[in-house]
């Protein structure tokens, strides 16, 4: 069993232990840039960013319901009917109009203009249902990429802790190899050593894969785990995450999508005028050019429909009120996010805050496990602190910008 672990850690230093500190990074990345090849290259954001064109796409499409249809149809036809006929075909754009008699050649042409002048209002509700679910999706997106930002800044430190750690060790072992009386601490360090470069490589492995990188890139971070004072309160943060949490406004967007549909439902009530004109030529073997044209106001009123859309309009209205009881389910529970998240910061920044100090220790063993201490603090303080901006739905310092403007 020893030798299987012993031959996994060789194997993993023998690839990522060259590289730890290598003279020569194909690319040297600091977090920003980061963050910026992650959302590059994650897949759901990618099918997100579809899913936003498809959205704006949807409302092109409804912006032409304000516009007329108009139709050009042209047929020709040969036939013998013994009485008229009108072929009325699903796959001809209009109805054709076929006369009695034997024909070699039967042309008939249409140019026909159809405009809707009133439905209730249901051409505009449609416009504004397909805006807001554009903001339902792009909402949609930015919960994603929250995540996958909150997830790269701590892949990131934890690699920029880990390096550090391997610095310490390495300085500490040189300078109890000079001395032989340490010889036993010299060894048990080396055994953190191999623990710390493997580490590195297993976290390595998946900071390459978040980021979108061949898994044999060798890449250098740049970086450091500062310690800053944020000065936040937790009722701010309620504030902030009340505002700026994407599912928080998702909830939002379904009540007003809801509500839309509603209206859209109930406008089926109302009549529907449209204007509509046509201009017909025919023309066939044995007749000269017929050349017929109409005019038309058209009106429909909905009478009766069995009770279907009354009971759609119940079953929209229960949904309706679904989506505000699920408002008031979310206001609770990213509530307890972030106390939860905000109680995580301030006990590890309480933590930081105290362990700024260098150290006094003169013991070279006590003085490494004091700063490897201090680095686990610090790296726990971002960690809490990242978790806390994915709890409120922004970076903080996007925030404090914004209060200093």
């Amino acid at each position: 069993m020893y030798k299987i672990k012993l031959f996994a850690v060789l194997s993993l230093l023998l690839v990522f232990g060259p590289k730890v500190f290598s003279q020569y990074p194909e690319r040297i990345l600091t977090l920003d840039a980061s963050i910026r090849q992650a959302l590059n290259i994650n897949h759901d954001i990618l099918i997100n960013k579809q899913s936003v064109l498809f959205a704006e796409q949807r409302i092109k499409k409804t912006k032409t319901l304000y516009y007329p249809v108009i139709n050009f149809n042209l047929n020709v036809s040969k036939f013998s009917n013994d009485i008229p006929t009108v072929i009325n075909s699903e796959s001809l754009p209009s109805v054709t109009y076929l006369p009695s008699g034997t024909q070699d050649l039967y042309y008939s042409n249409r140019l026909s203009l159809w405009q809707t002048i009133y439905n209730g209002g249901r051409t505009s509700a449609t416009n504004e249902l397909a805006k807001v679910s554009l903001s339902q999706v792009k909402n949609k997106s930015d919960i994603k990429t929250n995540e996958v930002i909150a997830e790269v800044k701590s892949s990131f430190y934890k690699i920029i802790l880990i390096q550090e750690k391997i610095k310490f060790y390495r300085q500490t072992i040189e300078i109890l190899s000079k001395n032989k009386r340490l010889l036993n601490d010299e060894n048990n360090l080396k055994d953190k050593l191999e623990i710390c470069e493997y580490e590195y490589g297993i976290q390595m492995l998946d900071f390459l894969n978040l980021i979108g990188l061949g898994l044999d890139t060798v890449i250098e971070l740049s970086g450091s785990i500062e310690i800053e004072n944020l000065d936040l309160n937790i009722d701010q943060c309620i504030l902030w995450a009340y505002q700026f949490r994407p599912e928080m406004k998702n909830t939002q967007y379904q009540e007003t999508i809801d509500g839309i549909e509603v209206n859209l439902l109930t406008m089926e009530k109302y009549p529907t005028i449209m204007f509509g004109t046509s201009y017909d030529w025919l023309m066939g073997d044995s007749r000269g050019i017929e050349k017929d044209w109409y005019i038309s106001l058209n009106l429909n009123v909905p009478i009766f429909d069995g009770g279907s859309l009354f009971a759609k309009i119940k079953e929209k209205k229960i949904q309706a009120r679904q989506a505000t009881l699920e408002r008031s389910k979310e206001e609770e529970k990213i509530k307890l996010q972030v106390r939860k998240a905000f109680a995580k910061y301030s006990f590890w920044y309480e933590k930081a805050s105290k362990n700024t100090e260098p150290s006094k220790q003169k013991d070279i063993i006590k003085n490494l496990e004091e700063q490897i201490y201090k680095m686990d603090v610090k790296y726990n303080y971002l960690k809490s602190l990242f978790e806390l901006e994915l709890a409120i739905g922004r970076q903080i310092s996007e925030l404090n910008l914004k209060l200093a403007e």
